[in-house]
């Protein structure tokens, strides 16, 4: 015999017998509910009962059949004498609810020969669940990651039609997907060394070196005759002439490009100690909270290939790009040009240069948002009003958006001494563009072409990943919570959890 039929039959029959409060099993074998001939006649009555039937029946189901095949199991490895059953069940956390069955040992006197709860069966640690894909799927990715695990845990076991003494509780839920996430993660970075270690790659204080194997650098830009024309038409627009071409920053080919938008997000961090029971003084508490408090940050990375995505997550920026450099290599593209879109941030451009050092064809641009936020709150502390804030900002926003960044800075250091304010912040502002004058872009002709200016898509990842399940008031976190959480999200949004819960495998190609 090599296989299993599985039947099921369900009547709803008239019958004579009394009501019954829940599912009974008869003499016969079926399960049976008994339900007034009220109830009978509305959908919306009889259409719980019969879940409610059906749910137990299945588990029921499992259950048997399971321990049935644990015993066929070890009868192959010993006579039916020398079989016992274990002291302690094995437990399934499954789609169709929690239930458990008995495992088997071959003994020979003291000595265990042979044991279905860890050679049959996946190995699990005493008081552990077994978790199916199935739960794992609903549990994970339609569940934790979307709403609170105390909120899950309800509907789920709603879902399952058990109590919440026999489903799955909260804070069982909360363990299971935290563990989860932290076999994720490791999984991510096993697949990370394993491609990296494909393409002889080197790994010296926090930098990754590939060897000499790609093609020497080549122009991965668009057709000149395009991007004449796109400057043309943008220098029409100037009120004064202006040469555009010296811009720094080159106009990709959008079929040999990598776009990867990187952003950060913190939460709040949970105390390792929550110390002393003794609350602190209001005064005290507001005076030192904004200092004390920690956060637990999460950087995203989302890559675009025409059309095609990936998002990567991890704590750490190194930690990530590395995953990134994996990534890229993994699926042919260290030849590709790689545009990264940055809101800025030093330290980031400093580890996107360390991990990707290698690649020729690498350019920084700095997100228009950014750039225009920056303007606005800068300008806004500077200066001593609206009206001069706004004169400056309609002077030097063109200038930016042209990729004119020398002659914002000509303009801004000409203002009149009495609009000024705080001087450290106009310095302030413009340090930034002086330290992103090679990473600000003609906006103007990129939109002409039709290429991106914004990281909005890294930030919106940031959002959907991270932010709107994990910054809600009163919430905190640990790093590997928080890390572990937006990992399993990210899986769901690569469309890759099938197959990691299946075979605890990850595919690390882009989502179709």
């Amino acid at each position: 015999m090599n296989a299993y039929k599985i039947r099921i039959n369900v009547d709803i029959v008239p019958t004579t017998d009394s009501p019954t409060v829940s599912p009974v099993r008869a003499d016969d074998g079926w399960v049976e509910v008994v339900i007034p001939e009220t109830e009978a006649s509305s959908i919306d009555r009889c259409d719980r009962p019969l879940l409610e039937t059906s749910h137990p029946v299945l588990r029921d189901a499992l259950s048997r059949h399971l321990s049935a095949l644990s015993k066929k199991k070890a009868l192959r490895r010993g006579p039916e004498e020398m079989i016992v059953e274990k002291a302690y069940p094995y437990w399934v956390d499954g789609e169709v609810g929690r239930f458990e069955f008995t495992p088997h040992e071959v003994c020979d006197g003291e000595r265990t020969l042979y044991d279905t709860a860890s050679e049959v069966f996946p190995p699990r640690g005493r008081g552990e669940w077994d978790k199916t894909s199935g739960f794992k799927e609903v549990a994970y990715i339609y569940g934790v990651t979307e709403a609170s695990y105390r909120k899950t845990s309800r509907w789920l076991n709603r879902l399952r039609h058990q109590s919440e003494s026999d489903g799955t509780p909260a804070r069982s839920l909360q363990a299971q997907a935290e563990g989860e996430g932290a076999r994720l993660w490791e999984g991510l970075d096993r697949k990370a060394s394993q491609m990296l270690a494909a393409a002889h790659v080197s790994e010296q204080d926090g930098s990754l070196r590939v060897p000499e194997v790609f093609p020497p650098p080549q122009p991965l830009t668009m057709p000149p005759d395009r991007v004449d024309a796109a400057i043309a038409t943008c220098q029409q627009r100037l009120k004064s002439p202006q040469n555009l071409r010296l811009n720094p920053v080159p106009y990709e080919a959008p079929e040999v490009t990598v776009n990867l938008s990187v952003d950060e997000v913190g939460v709040k961090r949970q105390k390792a100690d929550r110390g002393s029971s003794t609350s602190p003084s209001p005064s005290s508490s507001a005076a030192t909270g904004a200092k004390s408090r920690k956060y637990a940050h999460t950087t995203v990375v989302h890559l675009e290939q025409q059309q095609r995505t990936y998002v990567l997550v991890g704590h750490g920026m190194g930690r990530v790009f590395r995953l990134v450099v994996a990534f890229l290599l993994s699926n042919g593209l260290g030849t590709f040009h790689l545009q990264f879109f940055t809101d800025g941030y030093g330290v980031l451009h400093e580890a996107i240069r360390r991990s990707v050092s290698w690649c020729a064809n690498v350019v920084i641009v700095l997100d228009w948002y950014h750039l225009l936020t920056k303007c606005q709150v800068q300008l806004s502390l500077a200066l001593t009003g609206r009206e001069p804030r706004n004169a400056v900002l309609k002077e030097i926003l063109p200038l930016l958006w042209h990729g004119l960044g020398d002659q914002a800075i000509l303009s801004l250091n000409s203002l009149d001494p009495r609009l000024i304010k705080q001087p450290e912040a106009l310095t302030k502002l413009i340090g930034y563009f002086e330290r992103n004058r090679a990473h600000i872009p003609c906006y103007a002709v990129r939109k002409e072409l039709g290429l991106r200016n914004s990281s909005q898509i890294g930030e919106k990842m940031n959002d959907v990943l991270v932010s709107q399940r994990q910054k809600h008031n009163g919430m905190s976190w640990s790093v590997a919570g928080s890390v572990g959480l937006a990992a399993l999200a990210a899986l769901g949004r690569n469309n890759e959890y099938a197959q990691w819960f299946d075979e605890g495998e990850i595919a690390f190609q882009f989502a179709a």
